[in-house]
C-alpha cells in the first residue's frame, strides 16, 4: 500500500490547521483517555496532534503513519518541544506488526479513509491490553442520509475518501469486534462550504465538482446530509467514542 496521495500533497496545510491543532474532538477524545498511561498506540498519526498530547501522559508513544509527508510534519512538531518518547512508524495499519500490547489505541479523524473497518477493529482489539481503551473521533453520516449522499460528496472532494459510519453502524462494528462501549459523544459543527472544502481550492477541479454535486441536489437531499442552501453551511458531525475489549 502506497502513500495517500490527497494527504502528501496537503500535510503542510494540516501542520498548520488549527482545527486539527486543538478542535473540540481532541479535547473530548483526551478526556476520554486514562491521565496515566504506560503505552500508547496513535494510528493514522497524520502530523502528530495526538501523539502530541499523548507523550504527556504515557511512557512511550508508537505513531503510526502510512504516508511520509505527513509522517515528516509530525516530526517536526515532536522535535521542536523535545518530546522524546515517542516512535514513528511508516506503516498501513493491517500490516502493522508488533509483539507489543497497548494500554490505550487512539485513532483521530481518519477512519473513513480505511476500506476494511472490520479489520481495523479486530487488529485493535487485538493490539490492546485486556483493560485496555481505543478511543476514535471520526466524522459520522446522518441517519437521515439514506443515499449516502455525504460519502459520495466527500468522494469528489477527497478520492482516497472510503467512507464514513453513521453512529449506529459504528456502535454496531464495535460490539462485533469484540467490545464493549464506555462512552461516546457527538460533537456538531457549523461550517461554510468553502471551510467543509478546505484544503481544497473551491476554484479547483474537485473544488468545482463538488459545488456542482451540491448544487444538482434538491432540498430534501440537502436536508438529509444537513447541508443549508441559503447560507451554504454544512453541520458537520463527529462521534468520539471510547471502548474496552467485552
Amino acid at each position: 500500500m502506497s502513500d495517500n496521495p490527497f494527504f502528501n500533497n496537503f500535510a503542510t496545510h494540516y501542520s498548520k490547521n488549527d482545527s486539527f491543532k486543538s478542535g473540540n474532538d481532541l479535547k473530548i477524545l483526551l478526556d476520554l483517555l486514562p491521565e496515566k498511561i504506560q503505552r500508547s498506540l496513535d494510528v493514522a498519526t497524520g502530523t502528530g496532534f495526538v501523539a502530541f498530547e499523548l507523550s504527556k501522559r504515557s511512557e512511550s508513544v508508537v505513531a503510526l503513519d502510512l504516508t511520509e509527508a505527513m509522517l515528516s510534519e509530525a516530526v517536526k512538531l515532536i522535535s521542536s518541544n523535545k518530546v522524546t518518547n515517542v516512535d514513528f512508524v511508516k506503516s498501513d495499519y493491517y500490516s502493522y506488526d508488533t509483539f507489543l500490547k497497548f494500554d490505550a489505541i487512539t485513532c483521530r479523524r481518519a477512519l473513513h479513509h480505511f476500506d476494511r473497518k472490520d479489520l481495523f477493529f479486530k487488529k485493535s482489539k487485538d493490539l490492546l491490553k485486556e483493560d485496555g481503551v481505543l478511543v476514535i473521533s471520526d466524522m459520522i453520516v446522518p441517519d437521515s442520509d439514506k443515499n449516502d449522499l455525504l460519502n459520495k460528496l466527500e468522494r469528489r472532494r477527497d478520492p482516497t475518501h472510503v467512507g464514513a459510519l453513521n453512529e449506529g453502524e459504528f456502535v454496531f462494528s464495535l460490539k462485533s469486534a469484540g467490545f464493549r462501549i464506555i462512552k461516546s459523544v457527538v460533537d456538531k459543527e457549523q461550517v461554510s462550504f468553502e471551510k467543509w472544502l478546505s484544503p481544497v481550492e473551491t476554484n479547483s477541479v474537485n473544488g468545482i465538482e463538488c459545488k456542482k454535486f451540491v448544487n444538482d441536489l434538491s432540498d430534501e437531499e440537502l436536508k438529509s446530509i444537513n447541508f443549508d442552501r441559503s447560507s451554504s453551511t454544512m453541520l458537520k458531525q463527529r462521534l468520539i467514542i471510547a471502548a474496552s475489549p467485552a
